[in-house]
């Protein structure tokens, strides 16, 4: 059904829970992701900073950002990471357009319905006017964000403990989570397996990569 798909990120709540379906509708489709940022430099730059330099601040946090999902997403997901400068409505337009897009999967900040969305909105803009399909996600109740290394140490070790084939007696989970593109990286380790725990800052939702060196 899909063989491409577009997220457009700028590391928000609402990017993030469309991160995570986005990601699951490539990789259940086998199509390849794309991840896009862009860089909105406008009237309000800082009167300190010149447009050039807020324009590659921006651009360095958007290849964080679209670096960080490409990250989250499985081994064997193939990913595309762009970041492009202007208005974001256009940006994601046009890229859709170019890159023969076939769904553009975006967040809203939780309201019900299309007609909820705020005026004016870049989601909107993109739903009004998209010659592919649009998947709007929102919160779901039983969301719970993770906004420190601890919250994420301890989701870390509850999924690995659930997940099955995994000795969780035996688990040494690294206290130091790396965190990249609104998501928590933490390491752990059996005695004979290693492992990466993906965690959404935004919704709290996890994914174990196994990382052994064979």
């Amino acid at each position: 059904m899909y063989q491409h798909v577009l997220v457009p990120t700028d590391g928000s709540e609402p990017a993030s829970r469309a991160v995570e379906q986005a990601i699951e509708i490539a990789d259940r489709f086998d199509a390849t992701l794309h991840v896009l940022f862009a860089v909105d430099v406008d009237e309000k730059t800082p009167w300190s900073l010149s447009e050039s330099q807020v324009s590659e601040s921006m651009r360095e946090h958007g290849r964080a950002l679209t670096e960080g999902v490409a990250e989250r997403a499985p081994d064997d997901l193939e990913v595309v990471t762009t970041v492009e400068e202007g208005d974001p409505r256009e940006r994601i337009l046009t890229y859709a357009d170019v890159n023969g897009i076939d769904v553009i999967v975006m967040g809203t900040h939780g309201r019900k319905g299309i007609d909820r969305l705020l005026l004016g909105s870049v989601t909107e803009h993109v739903v009004r006017n998209a010659d592919c399909s649009v998947l709007v996600t929102r919160a779901e109740e039983d969301e719970q964000p993770v906004g420190n290394a601890d919250a994420a140490i301890d989701t870390a070790r509850t999924a690995l403990e659930e997940a099955e084939g995994i000795d969780a007696a035996a688990l040494e989970i690294d206290d130091e989570p790396h965190e990249m593109g609104g998501y928590w990286i933490v390491h752990a380790e059996t005695d004979d397996r290693a492992f990466n725990v993906h965690i959404s800052r935004a919704t709290g939702t996890t994914r174990i990569a196994d990382v052994t060196e064979s």
